[in-house]
């Protein structure tokens, strides 16, 4: 097994991510690359690094990381949408990329759609401009508004249109 060296931490306690030893260190331990992937201060060519590696939670860990590279973050928010949605630059690569919405794989839209945790903002552009399965993934919250319900009652999509009119009847 091959020997571990000693480095030196940040101020979190995390391992100092500019050290090239770092970097040589990467696939030794999962738990070192767990903790990599999560130190806001990693540089891209550490998270491109880790994010090569096969470990779920290493992966998911850099879908977290605010320093995580937009290539390699839009890359991975298929494997971990909701991970996507939680990262702080969510916010901003939406601001840098107003169409960003369009762009996205469908299943990492409608895993954010389903969280009870969607900006409500979100919510109104699925029901106006969503396609079909956003639609159903609006339709399918346990809590939905009836104004939302409406929008996708009224729209151009059958099987969305028929689930909305169904909940709408329930309400």
């Amino acid at each position: 097994m091959a020997e571990v060296k000693e480095f030196s931490t940040d101020v979190d306690g995390y391992p100092s991510s500019h050290s090239t030893e770092l970097l040589a260190q990467i696939g030794i331990s999962v738990k070192l690359d767990r903790a990599l992937a999560l130190n806001a201060n990693a540089c891209p060519e550490l998270i491109a690094r880790l994010a090569r590696s096969s470990d779920k939670q290493t992966l998911r860990n850099i879908v977290l990381n605010p320093q995580t590279p937009t290539a390699i973050l839009l890359k991975l928010a298929p494997k971990f949408p909701g991970e996507f949605f939680l990262n702080p630059v969510f916010d901003l690569l939406l601001m840098e990329n107003p169409s960003l919405l369009f762009e996205l794989p469908v299943g990492v839209l409608k895993n954010i759609l389903k969280r009870p945790d969607c900006p409500e903002s979100f919510l109104y552009w699925a029901a106006k401009h969503g396609d079909k399965s956003h639609q159903l993934a609006l339709v399918s919250r346990s809590e939905i508004s009836v104004e939302l319900l409406h929008h996708v009652a009224n729209g151009p999509h059958v099987k969305p249109a028929e689930a909305a009119a169904g909940k709408l009847l329930t309400c």
